[in-house]
């Protein structure tokens, strides 16, 4: 009786370790190459970040891609009011008026277009390696 337990075990043993060794590697076939998939290209004309920009006297807003002129006041996250005239009042009460070109985001920041110029005129001075290109002057 005392065997009994000892032979079941045994037993049990064998047919693990014999259907483990019965399994058979198999060798994968090797991996096709993939072609990697096309990014979404952005539309081909003229497209804006997301918030508020004063063009030909009007505020344009645009929120997922879409441009409309702005009718109503509206509320930004950070408390500043967009008014549909240019009128900007910031969280803390103070007012300003959006210029031509003036862009402010969603959050709140404002960027005009003398700091977007500057900004393209340092990016151009970046790329091309700290060198200024200037046009000579015909005597």
């Amino acid at each position: 009786m005392k065997r009994y337990p000892t032979t079941i075990l045994a037993t049990l043993l064998l047919a693990a370790a014999a259907t483990l060794s019965a399994q058979a590697q198999t060798k994968l076939p090797p991996r096709r190459p993939v072609q990697p998939r096309a990014k979404a290209a952005a539309p081909v004309g003229l497209t804006m970040k997301d918030g508020f920009l004063m063009k030909e006297g009007k505020v344009m807003m645009t929120r997922d891609a879409h441009t409309e002129a702005l009718t109503s006041e509206t509320a930004l996250v950070n408390g500043t009011k967009v008014r549909a005239d240019g009128t900007v009042t910031l969280a803390d009460g103070t007012t300003a008026m959006l210029k031509e070109g003036d862009y402010m985001s969603l959050t709140g920041r404002m960027t005009t277009k003398a700091m977007r110029a500057e900004q393209d005129s340092l990016l151009q001075l970046a790329k091309n390696g700290g060198k200024v290109k200037m046009k000579k002057k015909v005597k």
